[in-house]
This record gives structure tokens, sequence and C-alpha cells, in this order.
């Protein structure tokens, strides 16, 4: 093999000149070529570093993510709102039923009109079998306590009535019941 001395080109045996410069070519062992060809092997050093580096970053910033925030203190109980108390509306007393006349009527009678279902009622809603308790005070476990006109237990939670207005608490957040 021939080599260019000037541009390091190589060329088979049978040239005389270089093609690019025209400058004339010597003859090189096949060694010389191999060790100039082939580039000095390196270790890289610095990879083994940065994936060390990495790692290190990535345990420090979980800490302070972690143990960082001791400081902190717990959300506050969340405050419980008490509704405006109205008054109560009267309960009508029941009027005397009409007494039934020997012969029946073809009209119907007002009073038979006012006694279909669309009448109102302020009694408590019937929940079924369940303990209930008048009067009651429901300390809740964050703290709050609420004045309740009936309370009951079922197996969904504790029901209780304040005002006209019936409420379910869940079990986990009733600590306890008050009677008065």
């Amino acid at each position: 093999m021939k080599r260019c001395p000037q541009c390091l080109f190589i060329y088979p045996e049978s040239d005389q000149r270089c093609d690019f410069d025209n400058t004339p070519l010597v003859a090189v062992k096949d060694s010389e070529i191999d060790a100039a060809t082939k580039p000095p092997r390196r270790r890289n050093k610095t990879m083994p570093i940065v994936i060390a580096v990495a790692v290190v970053a990535a345990m420090v910033s979980f800490a302070v993510y972690r143990f960082g925030n001791k400081n902190e203190q717990p959300p506050a109980p969340m405050p419980v709102v008490v509704a405006e108390s109205l008054p109560e509306a009267p309960v009508p007393t029941p009027s005397p039923s009409p007494s039934v006349s020997p012969s029946p009527s073809p009209k119907a009678s007002p009073e038979r009109l006012a006694t279909s279902h669309t009448k109102s009622s302020l009694n408590p809603i019937s929940t079924g079998t369940g303990t209930k308790q008048r009067k009651a005070i429901i300390l809740l476990t964050d703290g709050g306590k609420i004045d309740a006109d009936e309370v009951w237990r079922t197996r969904d939670g504790v029901w209780y009535r304040r005002n006209g207005l019936v409420t379910l608490l869940k079990h986990g957040r009733v600590k306890s019941i008050v009677n008065q």
C-alpha cells in the first residue's frame, strides 16, 4: 500500500502520485496503516460520574420533598354553618269529620275535596325502625356541635331534624349524642 505524505490518503501499489495534490506516494506497511486509521481507544470516565451525580440529586430532591414540609399545620376544621331559625308554623287542629247522611248525594262536598292527598304535614319523616331521641346535641368528631330538635340512628348514619329540616350525618362524623 502507498500513502500520500501530504493528505495521508491511501492508494494501491499501482499508483505513483496523489490525485489531490500531485505529491509522489510513499510505500508504507499494513501495520502502520492500521495504527493510523484506528483512533486510540479512550475510556469514557465521565458517564459513570454523570450517572452518580444524577442519582444523588434525585435522592436529595426526594428527601427535601418528603421530609421538608414537617412544620406545616394540619388544615383547620370546617366551621359548622348554623342557619337562622324560623318561627314554627302553627299546627292546624283537625276539623270534625262530616256526618254520613242516609242518602248519598251526587255532588262532591267541598270538605271531601279538601281531604285529598295534597295536604302537608309538619310531622317528622318516618324512618322505619330505629331509636328516636328528643332534643339532643350532636357532638362531631371535628369539635363542632349541632343542636337538634330530634335525633335518630339508622344503618345509613345519624339523622337529625332541626327547624323542620332533616339531615343525614355519616357515622364517622358523629362523636356522640347528648340527650337533653
